[in-house]
């Protein structure tokens, strides 16, 4: 029999309560966890860029990101199935249904499998017409190109299943373990091939260090599933077609919206290397890359939005997803805002120091990039709030818009501007198809979007423009080192936190799921109180 608990005046089944703090639980873990990870590989691009750039030269790294961004490209060939895989995993085991998840992971291994031999054999097979066509201005023979080119393939056929593997540790809500082991696979490719550039291998020791980080990935995976999931067996052989049907009716409706953001991840460094040459991928490619990282940063905070909201749909508990779409934007923008804001105010200085002043044409795509993607991240929230639901109408109307504007304006853009097109195509398309989505949200849902943007974005983007204008007037950062722009970082972290504290910005829900994973954060709501 339930019991009743008040709270702040209102009655709460105390059931219901207990699965609110456990769901809230797992989010702010997930988050943690999310953070580490970036904690530990945020120093990779900032080592790795310039030791590239040292050894190979711009084109060779130019050379390098068209290899990357083939590897992006490939996430095409998953037709949805990773954010399907991920609903359905955290559903079943809900349900604590494991004859199910052994017919949903055995079919998935199957089709991953089959996607990857597709996969390795197609570019097999085309890899001397790719090394002709699209690595323009680049100093490694052609005949070297396809040698590297094939066995790039064990990357791309381990990643796309590494994507199945972290589709089920997603779906158990256990993305603190998919973060410990993306940051270790970061970590590793990069460990592996910085020494192996450091011996002198060049262009062939980044495939090889790729390809042994890879292949330790996808054991890690195999040991840690078969840890959690002892009563689901892993067979491909166990291929179940109702089960199939299932996944791909939900998946190719999902699909889209994975494709528009392949396509906005890669699209350009395709049509810089056919129209303009290696050297102008190498330049999108740092700007796009710091940018995507700090977006995936920021991302993380959403990271555990779908299989939540997967869990509260299976539930039917409407109050609480609606709860989790306003409170998704309130911490996304908390962490989102002051990042794009400090970017903005430093990037200048901040590439002259890190590549030098030849690379500083690199500063204003950066911000621009940075800005564009994270009014596209905030479309997160909805998204997978409806992927959860199952309701994928909306995100895939816009996905197509997106794809079309993206493929469209950049072509056109960077036929006739060469770089500065590719920068002006993608902003120019993530905005667009952003600001239809949302429409498309709201109006369905008839959430608040007046809400949003007063309890979520207003005081964090206020306190950001404001405290920047004031340091910056102070002291430009045209004129600081390393050592000053870290200390104008510090500062503007230091300050904007207390204020944001002061602000009223955090409610009784939020200093409650902060103080049950930090305790000393007791202290701070007492010495808020206190000002």
């Amino acid at each position: 029999m339930l019991t009743l608990e008040v709270k702040a005046g209102t009655a709460v089944p105390q059931a219901a309560d207990q699965d609110q703090r456990s769901l809230g639980t797992k989010i702010m873990r997930n988050v943690m966890f999310g953070g580490l990870r970036y904690v530990f590989i945020a120093p990779i691009p900032f080592v790795m860029t310039p030791l590239i750039l040292h050894k190979i030269g711009v084109a060779g790294y130019g050379t390098w990101a068209i290899f990357l961004a083939i590897n992006g490209l490939t996430s095409l060939t998953d037709l949805g199935l990773v954010g399907t895989l991920s609903k359905f995993v955290a559903e079943y085991y809900a349900r604590k249904d494991f004859p199910a998840l052994t017919r949903l992971l055995g079919s998935g291994l199957t089709l991953f499998l089959l996607l990857d031999l597709v996969l390795s054999m197609s570019v097999w097979l085309t890899s001397p017409l790719i090394a002709e066509r699209f690595f323009r201005g680049s100093t490694v023979p052609g005949v070297e190109l396809v040698t590297l080119l094939r066995c790039f393939l064990i990357v791309i056929a381990a990643n796309i299943l590494s994507q199945l593997f972290a589709s089920v540790t997603s779906g158990l809500q256990r993305l603190d373990l998919t973060h410990m082991i993306s940051a270790a696979n970061a970590i590793m490719s990069a460990l592996f091939g910085g020494m192996l550039l450091l011996r002198g291998n060049g262009l062939r020791g980044l495939v090889y260090g790729y390809v042994g980080s890879a292949i330790l990935t996808i054991v890690i995976y195999l040991v840690l599933i078969r840890k959690l999931l002892p009563q689901v067996a892993l067979n491909p052989f166990r291929f179940n077609k109702r089960e199939a049907r299932k996944m791909f009716g939900y998946s190719l409706r999902l699909y889209l919206t994975q494709a528009a953001v392949a396509v906005h991840n890669q699209v350009e460094k395709v049509l810089l290397a056919l129209l303009v040459g290696v050297a102008a991928v190498g330049w999108y490619d740092i700007a796009s890359d710091i940018a995507l990282k700090m977006r995936g940063t920021v991302g993380l905070i959403l990271s555990p939005v779908l299989p939540a909201a997967s869990e509260l749909s299976a539930l039917g508990d409407e109050s609480r997803t609606k709860e989790l779409y306003y409170r998704s934007h309130k911490y996304l923008a908390l962490v989102g805002v002051p990042v794009v804001c400090f970017v903005a105010a430093v990037s200048h200085r901040f590439v002259e120091l890190w590549l030098g002043p030849n690379l500083t044409m690199i500063a204003l795509p950066l911000s621009v990039l940075l800005a564009v993607n994270f009014f596209n991240l905030a479309t997160g929230p909805g998204f997978l709030i409806f992927a959860g639901m199952g309701n994928l109408r909306p995100g895939m109307q816009s996905a197509v818009l997106a794809i079309a504007l993206n493929v469209l304006l950049s072509l056109g853009l960077i036929y006739k501007f060469g770089f500065a097109g590719a920068v002006m195509g993608t902003a120019g398309a993530l905005i667009l198809a952003s600001a239809y989505f949302m429409m498309l949200f709201h109006r369905e849902t008839r959430y608040s979007f007046r809400r949003v943007v007063l309890e979520s974005y207003l005081k964090p983007l206020l306190c950001s423009v404001s405290l920047l204008t004031l340091i910056v007037l102070v002291h430009p950062a045209k004129t600081l080192s390393w050592w000053g722009l870290a200390g104008m970082g510090i500062l503007f972290g230091v300050i904007y936190s207390a204020v944001i504290l002061q602000s009223g910005f955090f409610d009784f829900y939020d200093w409650s799921k902060v103080e049950s994973f930090i305790p000393v954060a007791r202290f701070a709501r007492r010495l808020v109180r206190i000002a």
